[in-house]
């Protein structure tokens, strides 16, 4: 275990953010190979906007305010209580409400158990976000910035310290393992259940079963297995049924272009004219000026 020799130099005080009004304080601590906690830091209300691709893992935590995160091609909401991920090598961006600017605290991370963790807890670049009113993540937060700038603020190293610090960030964790435990169903029928009405009422969205995955806390391989043996389908193929049997609605009833059917039913406009021609033996265009066309629309999958 040794400390970096490029980071010695940074640690020697807090580090403020100019315009963004933003402090960030450094480890003085020897690099640990489970857990390592490189900074964290304050994001006061103002302005702010970042983007960047960082090669550690970024938690922030909203204390007031409104933001948007934009990572993955997604884009989510940020508002009080909001737990982020700003996963390592994927590019973010994220930026305060004119109106009302968030406030949060951050820890930057890394570490072999660290990863454990972080994969346990269903945070990922596809599911960055989570809501988390437990007061006990808004200590953790503050407890590690203020332990970490005690110790850059003191000559002599408290050697107390980098276990707090240990603890704390073990504590956040604690909340999310345990928030997953509750959420998680109970039993094969409310699993597939609970799969069924996310898909039902998001797949207009773009879901995919990835997502769904990640919103159950689920292993993909186990529940495409459990899915298939209930309901006759895997995931995959019941969402494209869903798209389908809209598109082939919207078709019909609107007067919608081709490409917002498709983009109305969580698809890009290749892939649903592929499906589409696949199934249909004829191009989307054709099957809404055929009248007969009718009752060749696949019976909705049975949910």
């Amino acid at each position: 275990m040794k400390e970096p020799k490029d980071e010695k130099k940074a640690a020697a005080a807090p580090r403020k953010g100019g315009r963004f009004n933003s402090i960030t304080v450094y480890n003085r601590f020897f690099e640990t190979v489970d857990v390592w906690i490189y900074n964290a830091g304050i994001q006061a209300k103002t302005r702010h906007s970042w983007e960047y691709t960082d090669r550690r893992d970024i938690l922030q935590y909203v204390t007031d305010g409104e933001g948007t995160l934009e990572c993955n091609g997604r884009a989510y909401h940020l508002s009080k209580h909001t737990l982020f991920l700003l996963p390592k090598g994927v590019h973010v961006k994220y930026y305060a409400a004119k109106e009302n600017p968030y406030h949060y605290y951050w820890i930057s991370f890394s570490g072999v158990y660290a990863d454990i963790l972080l994969s346990q807890s269903g945070l990922s670049a596809s599911s960055p976000v989570r809501n988390v009113p437990d007061p006990v993540i808004k200590r953790s937060f503050k407890r590690i910035y203020d332990c970490l700038r005690r110790s850059q603020e003191e000559s002599a190293v408290d050697c107390s310290l980098q276990p707090k610090i240990l603890a704390s960030f073990y504590d956040i964790f604690a909340v999310l393992l345990e928030n997953k435990s509750a959420a998680r169903p109970h039993s094969a029928n409310e699993l597939i259940n609970r799969a069924i009405d996310v898909m039902n009422n998001e797949f207009s969205d773009g879901i995919t079963v990835t997502d769904v995955c990640a919103k159950l806390f689920l292993n993909r391989t186990y529940f495409s297995v459990l899915f298939r043996k209930y309901m006759n389908v895997s995931p995959g193929e019941y969402l494209l049924n869903l798209r389908f049997n809209e598109a082939c609605k919207l078709l019909k009833q609107t007067s919608l272009s081709v490409q917002a059917v498709a983009e109305g039913v969580g698809m890009a406009p290749n892939a649903f004219f592929k499906l589409f021609k696949s199934r249909m033996n004829m191009t989307p265009g054709a099957y809404r000026n055929e009248r007969t066309a009718v009752g060749r629309i696949p019976s909705p999958v049975k949910s």
